[in-house]
């Protein structure tokens, strides 16, 4: 048996997606694999969209506290109160003309300012600003426990999407911007994270620099390409869309009814915020069957030879590991549990009553609007419980995600 064989840790990154109040399902899968693996679970590099910026701002900042940082990040969501995300009375109907018509509004003047919106975002913001501790991703950063952490934000002006990204390294590595795509380097704070989950209309457009943000998912939902520009050679992926398994010569037999508005908006929702992530997944699969294939018949040397004859090509391709954990079970069904169950009867706001008529209304078992809006713990603690679950499912693919490699030392 050969005694040189030396390990080595490959750059993992946690790319975390965009869903509203789904993001508690991240929350979930984060808990186990910080707590129930039993193999150093670093995370190098970390990028996320919307409510994955904010969870992913969480995790960059308590980098030093792998432990512990998902139970508390879990906490932080089982606090909220769906009355105070959503405060919606008398001020917010006085104004509505002036969000949905642009009349008299005032314009945004300095960094972090919002702009319309037909919810009051203070608690939410409050949330964000007090309850993630933002010098510690700078500190993550320079110590080492961290490499790069980066969020995505659309531009609204001309709908780019705009990554924003910090990281350890001295400069960014060489960075091929596809048309509609910004890069930034900066330091992120709060008004990152609250641009990228600016859902537009309901929550106001924040302004960063001289630009003004909204949600970051209309563009890029799930920010695989990121990751791998800024180092990760495998990837953990959680996702907030639950992908029905397919089933020969079945039909739809059920009617699916739209009884009203609120409805059909959630229905938008999925489709606005409808991902290319299988896709990006499948090309991945597709590069790696490819690399494979090259060194087998041409050498371990065909990835750098085949990347330096495409024109354009700023890195050389490499073999990706990725692993997706995602939901298991339709997010959409269990918010309708819960508004079935419970009757939201904690809360008597305006919005409360919207989501209420749905299920009375609807003849599906499905609220998808209310699965991107219910802040409310029982909803959070059902996804946080999803998601360890689903993580737990994948056991053995999560171990050998973030075991090391073995290798001939150099």
């Amino acid at each position: 048996m050969r005694e040189d064989r030396i390990l080595t840790r490959p750059k993992i990154g946690l790319v975390l997606s965009g869903g509203g109040a789904r993001g508690a399902y991240e929350v979930g899968v984060l808990r186990y694999v910080r707590e129930r693996l039993s193999v150093p679970t670093r995370f190098d590099v970390i990028t996320g969209s919307s409510v994955g910026a904010i969870n992913g701002s969480y995790i960059a900042a308590t980098s030093d506290r792998p432990k512990t940082q998902a139970r508390l990040l879990a906490r932080v969501w089982s606090d909220m109160r769906f009355d105070e995300v959503y405060r919606f009375g008398w001020n917010q109907v006085r104004t509505l003309p002036q969000v949905l018509f642009g009349r008299n509004l005032p314009q945004p003047s300095a960094h972090g300012s919002t702009l319309g919106g037909l919810v009051d975002p203070t608690f939410l913001e409050a949330v964000v600003r007090e309850r993630i501790p933002w010098a510690g991703i700078a500190d993550n950063l320079f110590h080492g426990n961290l490499d790069a952490f980066a969020v995505s934000a659309t531009e609204l002006s001309q709908g780019t999407t705009t990554m924003f990204v910090q990281s350890r390294a001295a400069s960014l590595p060489p960075w091929s911007e596809e048309r509609g795509q910004r890069i930034v380097r900066t330091a992120i704070t709060a008004e990152h994270c609250l641009a990228s989950a600016a859902i537009p209309v309901l929550f106001p457009a924040v302004r960063v620099g001289s630009q003004t943000f909204v949600d970051g998912s209309l563009r890029q939902n799930t920010p695989i390409r990121p990751a791998l520009v800024l180092g990760a050679e495998r990837l953990l992926v959680i996702g907030l869309r639950y992908v029905k398994p397919p089933a020969a010569g079945e039909l739809e037999t059920e009617p699916i009814v739209y009884p009203n508005a609120l409805f059909m908006l959630g229905k938008l929702l999925n489709a606005l915020l409808l991902d290319k992530l299988h896709a990006d997944l499948a090309r991945i699969e597709r590069t790696n069957a490819l690399l494979a294939a090259g060194i087998a018949a041409y050498g371990p040397d065909f990835a750098e030879r085949i990347s330096a004859q495409i024109p354009g090509r700023v890195r050389p391709y490499k073999h990706i590991e990725t692993v997706l954990v995602e939901p298991s079970r339709d997010i959409a069904e269990i918010a309708w549990d819960v508004i079935r169950e419970t009757g939201l009867s904690r809360y008597t706001g305006v919005v409360a009553r919207w989501l209420r008529r749905i299920p009375a209304e609807a003849e599906t078992h499905q609220n998808d609007l209310a699965s991107y809006m219910l802040f409310d713990r029982e909803y959070v603690n059902r996804l946080l419980d999803l998601g360890f679950a689903d993580a737990q499912a994948q056991h053995e693919r999560l171990e050998a995600l973030f075991a090391p490699t073995e290798g001939d030392p150099s």
